[in-house]
């Protein structure tokens, strides 16, 4: 099984997968959605001791993803948003 993780790549910020006995090294931050559980584990320079402190990097990947960062609560679970009238 393998889990998915945000590193940084040479152009910034990507996704990646690793199983287990091949996992990055350094720090590592768990975002996990309020709602379902998920999301990806951070990585060495994008990874923070809490949400609040992520480097700029990672938030705004995630931003530009969808996540929103105030839950957190991932792009797959938020709610789509109504029109006004």
């Amino acid at each position: 099984m393998s889990a998915e993780w945000l590193i940084a790549g040479p152009n910034g910020p990507t996704l990646a997968c690793y199983c287990r006995s091949c996992t990055p090294t350094g720090s590592i931050t768990d975002l996990t959605c309020l709602r379902c559980g998920d999301g990806p584990l951070l990585a060495g320079d994008l990874a923070a001791d809490n949400l609040h402190g992520l480097p700029a990097p990672a938030r705004r990947w995630l931003t530009a993803a969808g996540w929103r960062l105030d839950g957190p609560v991932c792009p797959g679970c938020l709610l789509p948003t109504r029109p006004s009238p």
